[in-house]
């Protein structure tokens, strides 16, 4: 990233913080050429800033605003030609196979795996949860049964450990994380103490999803 657009990136975002309420949406109209995903992952960076300082309404407010603009971004992503398309594709794919590999090489360490989620958040959204079905099934498919209870072990542990991440968007989250158990629940045996473990879970994040959107409609 060049100094000159970083810098143009926190004056942009100091501007928001500080500009009357409703000023917003101008704001970023008369500055659209910053609105890229340089800028989107510089909110998620002050955003986790003003968060450890306390700054909990700005930290929401930035969170909030790169979350929507993320979403416009993968919609113009998907309208791309093909080539867009598949590098798209890749960077969630390999996204979620490293947070996969770091779950097995960390035992599950979430001192590892939260730095990781931290870094790509953004990613963190529908199109995240549909990545991870597509490509948990091409890990399982023609593995054995213990290859698979492993993979499922690790999705399952990822879904736990996205689902209690305290930042991002915390609907996207816990969608991701209800995907990822309705696929460990479908390759475990039914009836079984591993089996009864998941649907706990999936229960939990089915309770969360209410109550997150209770909350939003306070």
């Amino acid at each position: 990233m060049e100094e000159n657009r970083a810098q143009a990136y926190l004056q942009l975002i100091h501007t928001l913080l500080n500009c009357p309420n409703g000023e917003e949406p101008q704001i970023l109209q008369d500055n659209s050429e910053l609105l890229d995903r340089g800028f989107l992952e510089t909110c998620e960076l002050v955003a986790s800033t003003l968060a450890e300082q306390g700054g909990e309404n700005g930290a929401n407010f930035l969170r909030n605003l790169a979350s929507q603009l993320w979403q416009l971004i993968d919609m113009n992503d998907n309208g791309d030609n093909k080539k867009s398309e598949g590098e798209n594709f890749q960077e969630y794919a390999n996204f979620f196979l490293e947070l996969l590999q770091a779950e097995q090489d960390s035992q599950s360490d979430i001192a590892v795996i939260y730095p990781m989620i931290e870094q790509r958040q953004h990613l963190l959204n529908a199109r995240f949860a549909e990545i991870l079905q597509q490509v948990s099934q091409k890990l399982i498919v023609g593995e054995n049964s213990q290859t698979i209870s492993s993979i499922i072990g690790l999705l399952e542990n990822l879904s736990v450990h996205i689902s209690e991440f305290p930042g991002g968007n915390r609907a996207h989250n816990i969608e991701i994380a209800i995907t990822g158990y309705q696929i460990v629940l479908n390759n475990r045996e039914p009836g079984s103490e591993k089996w009864t473990q998941t649907q706990n879970n999936l229960a939990t994040a089915y309770n969360n999803r209410v109550n997150s959107s209770q909350a939003e409609n306070l």
